[in-house]
Parts: C-alpha cells; sequence; structure tokens
C-alpha cells in the first residue's frame, strides 16, 4: 500500500472519489488530505482541517471526509495521518460521520482509538422557500448600513474581517484572512457598516452540490444584538429573489449563536444521524 497526499494539483484526478463538497477545501490554509492505494486501486481516504492555529488554544485536528474501503486501508491511513499531524502539533482529532453506510468507517476509527458515539448532527439543511414563510424576521427592516458583500472591495474585505478574526469570530472559516471575497456568494453575503468600519457579517458559500452554507455570522459592538437580524433579514431577501424556491440553506450549529439561528430558521429542523469521534494524540 502507499499513500498519495492531495493537493490542489493532484484533487482532480481523484474529484470522482472524495465528497465534492468536501474536495473544494483542498488548497486552503488549513486543510489536508491523503489517499491510500492498494498497488493501483483506490481503498481509503481522508480529508482534515488543523483548527485553533490561529488561536492560543490547542491544534486540534477535524476529519471532514472519511472512506474506507477495506481494513488494511483503514489501518493504513491512520498510520499516516498520526504521523502527518504529529507536524501540526496536533493534540486532539475529532469527527462527525454521516452514520448510514459507515460501519467500516466507524469500525476503523475505534481500531484506531477513537472513542465513537451515535448521536444527532450539527448540520441543518431546509429548503429556501420554507425559511421564506417564516414569520421571524417579517418586522425587521434593515437599514441603511446593511450592504450586499458585493458593494465592500477585496481591500475593505481583507481589512473588515480583521476585528472578527482578532475576537474569535470566523464562524467555520478560520483562515477567513486568507479567502478571497469571491469564495463567498456576494449578491446574498451582507455586512454592516458603522462610521466606516465594517461591524457584521452575514456570509453564505455556494457548495459544488448547490446547498447555500451559513459559514460566518457574527457582529461585534453595542448593536450586535439589532445587526444580526437586519443582515439576515436582507441576505433571506435578496436570496429568494435569486435562487430557486428549493435551493438547500445549510447551518451548521458550532455554538451558540448559531444553534439560535437553527431555532429561528429551522423550527422543525433534524440533524441527520452520525457517528461523533474523538482521540486524544498527546
Amino acid at each position: 500500500m502507499h499513500i498519495v497526499d492531495l493537493n490542489e494539483e493532484s484533487i482532480d484526478e481523484y474529484i470522482d472519489y472524495i465528497d465534492p463538497d468536501v474536495a473544494e477545501n483542498i488548497g486552503r490554509f488549513f486543510f489536508r488530505g491523503i489517499l491510500c492505494f492498494d498497488e493501483d486501486d483506490l481503498s481509503g481516504g481522508m480529508i482534515w482541517e488543523v483548527r485553533n492555529t490561529m488561536r492560543e488554544e490547542k491544534n486540534e485536528s477535524n476529519i471532514v471526509w472519511l472512506r474506507i474501503d477495506s481494513d488494511e486501508a483503514g489501518e493504513f491511513l491512520f498510520d499516516n495521518y498520526s504521523d502527518l499531524i504529529s507536524l501540526d502539533d496536533v493534540e486532539a482529532s475529532t469527527i462527525s460521520l454521516p452514520a448510514r453506510g459507515a460501519s467500516k468507517e466507524k469500525e476503523s476509527l475505534e481500531n484506531a482509538g477513537f472513542k465513537v458515539v451515535f448521536m444527532e448532527g450539527d448540520l441543518i439543511k431546509t429548503q429556501l422557500s420554507e425559511i421564506a414563510e417564516l414569520d421571524a424576521f417579517k418586522k425587521v427592516k434593515p437599514g441603511d448600513s446593511i450592504r450586499p458583500l458585493k458593494n465592500m472591495t477585496q481591500r475593505g474585505f481583507n481589512a473588515g474581517v480583521r476585528p472578527f478574526m482578532d475576537k474569535g469570530l470566523y464562524g467555520l472559516c478560520q483562515d477567513l484572512p486568507y479567502l478571497p471575497r469571491s469564495y463567498f456568494e456576494n449578491d446574498i453575503s451582507s455586512y454592516s457598516e458603522n462610521e466606516g468600519q465594517v461591524n457584521g457579517l452575514f456570509l453564505f458559500h455556494k457548495n459544488p452540490s448547490g446547498g447555500l452554507a451559513i459559514v460566518v455570522m457574527a457582529a461585534i459592538g453595542n448593536d450586535y444584538g439589532k445587526i444580526l437580524p437586519q443582515m439576515i433579514k436582507r441576505s433571506i431577501t435578496s436570496a429568494i429573489e435569486i435562487y430557486s424556491p428549493d435551493t438547500e440553506v445549510w447551518i451548521d450549529r458550532h455554538n451558540y449563536a448559531s444553534l439560535a439561528l437553527s431555532e429561528k430558521l429551522f423550527p422543525r429542523g433534524f440533524g441527520i444521524p452520525v457517528f461523533i469521534g474523538k482521540r486524544q494524540e498527546k
């Protein structure tokens, strides 16, 4: 068996083997990936994100995609994974794996020393038309300070995200300072500006599969409680005008703010069943 590192040059060759919504992250600053081959046959692979490197916390690796096609591949993959994450000084590994059809992956995780539990996942999906029918934001009126991301220059975006990074407010994009403005859906993503300073971000990214993922939702300053609903209202209104009613909207309930939003936007939403795994590396 042998390992092939995934990078921007090699990813296209294996795109049919990997979840495209995950594969697009290869090349981003904190993402790593490997594939396992048994002679010339693909037999497994994994992609992970190294987290907390921008903060004064212990580095953690979050495995965002895992595929195991043989027991031997699982053992070989995790041996190489352990060596690679040591280079990033990772102290713990985590994974949230869709449970359906993942019995071999679950077994490989347990064999590799992960403690695995079965539970509801954090990711919620619904259709745009369902959000449009909600009453939660009907009385909200965005002020003049709430603007579409397309109004911001790349230079303004680079400067605007710095205060959020300083406060650890980067949502699902810990590499926010390295992402171009074009990574986000500029017509529906919103920002708030007060006296020349950006004080709110509500950013969507469109996944290759077509889903609109809410990836950054943050506001700073005394008016943060008023800014967020206004940005959400402007973004959802714009999205309804641009996208088809059956377009999926995704939100990952990774913190309190996203959990609270999910309760407003997805009152009947449930995450899919997943296996949650964790392993200490040091």
